[in-house]
């Protein structure tokens, strides 16, 4: 499945054969997905990924940020937040389609739920869901990522 980013365009799942990745899921605040808290939340959940950036790819992951926002909305969280990894529009929920993955709608329009996926190996190895506090959501990954003592490889999806 091909993403586009306001940088350019992503095969997720030639990625994930590649590459380790933590992708978070968020709703996004542009549009009919945006409520009064969800621009701040959206914020403290990319500034703490940036937060952990080199840790996590010390660990050899790769964070990405995923939502329905359009690449232009994208582009203007990424510069406020100076978020330095991926964020990928997926207006259509192309991937939430495709892995069943919890979303809500508001005005007719379907958002993504917050939901943080750790991928290896092209598999899925472990989802949090639900993600009550956005700030703590890179630390919880890195955490379970740790625990694992494996980093990039291996780990159950449980």
């Amino acid at each position: 499945m091909v993403l586009d980013s306001f940088r350019s365009s992503v095969d997720l799942g030639e990625l994930a054969s590649v590459l380790a990745l933590v992708l978070y899921l968020y709703p996004g605040s542009d549009g009919a997905c945006g409520g009064e808290d969800t621009s701040r939340m959206d914020g403290v959940q990319h500034r703490a990924f940036r937060a952990h950036e080199r840790e996590l790819r010390a660990l050899e992951f790769h964070a990405i940020g995923i939502s329905s926002q359009s690449k232009r909305a994208q582009q203007r969280s990424a510069f406020a937040n100076r978020v330095e990894h991926r964020l990928l529009s997926d207006p259509e929920l192309l991937l939430a389609r495709e892995l069943g993955s919890p979303t809500f709608t508001v005005n007719g329009a379907q958002c993504y739920e917050r939901l943080t996926l750790v991928v290896t190996e092209g598999s899925i190895r472990k989802v949090f869901f639900p993600v009550r506090v956005p700030a703590r959501n890179s630390a919880q990954a890195m955490a379970w990522i740790c625990l694992q003592g494996s980093g990039a490889s291996g780990g159950d999806a449980g």
